[in-house]
């Protein structure tokens, strides 16, 4: 039996969560944007040849395990409107890890981290997580600096990964490094 996981993509509306997701599981980019309401599910089937050796579980088994049976994330790219977070909280139980997406056009999207993170925290316990800058393609018309971002990402000791959905930057990097952090949390 394969493993699986449930992930979240989380942050504030507009950073291009639904976007980076279709770039990651269909290889694709729709310029026109999809307001999501509630949540949107997608599975991806990890491809774990490439990402095999970076794990850093002691038991060889259940390393040789997930290498022989796959890793499957169903992942779920909760809307962003805080307003509404109510209705989607259910969605947060049992993830095992989560991509924190900020736009690096948008000062607010990039002050908003620390609610997701904490909103995160507060219903999904202490899983792994990343931070994302979406939309470097723009880096023209940049208000948050790569420093800004990884600062952030420091103080809360995690990883800090910019992506570009739309020229599909990065974007295989960070889904692959949350998913080394997740297997190797596994016990």
């Amino acid at each position: 039996m394969t493993y699986v996981g449930k992930a979240l993509m989380l942050g504030d509306p507009f950073v291009g969560k639904t976007s980076l997701l279709a770039q990651y599981v269909d290889d694709k980019f729709d310029i026109d944007y999809k307001q999501t309401i509630g949540a949107n599910f997608l599975i991806k089937e990890v491809d774990l040849t490439s990402i095999i050796t970076k794990l850093e579980l002691q038991d060889e088994k259940l390393k040789n395990d997930i290498k022989e049976k796959g890793f499957k994330v169903y992942w779920w790219d909760v809307g962003g409107q805080q307003d509404k977070l109510f209705v989607t909280e259910y969605y947060f139980m049992q993830a095992v890890g989560a991509i924190i997406v900020f736009d690096i056009l948008n000062k607010e999207s990039y002050e908003n981290l620390d609610f997701w993170i904490s909103k995160m925290k507060e219903l999904s316990g202490a899983i792994p997580f990343i931070i994302v800058g979406n939309k470097i393609d723009e880096k023209d018309k940049r208000v948050i600096s790569i420093k800004e971002g990884q600062k952030k990402a420091m103080s809360y000791n995690v990883e800090y990964v910019e992506t570009s959905a739309k020229l599909n930057d990065n974007v295989d990097k960070a889904f692959e490094d949350l998913s080394i952090q997740i297997l190797n949390n596994l016990k």
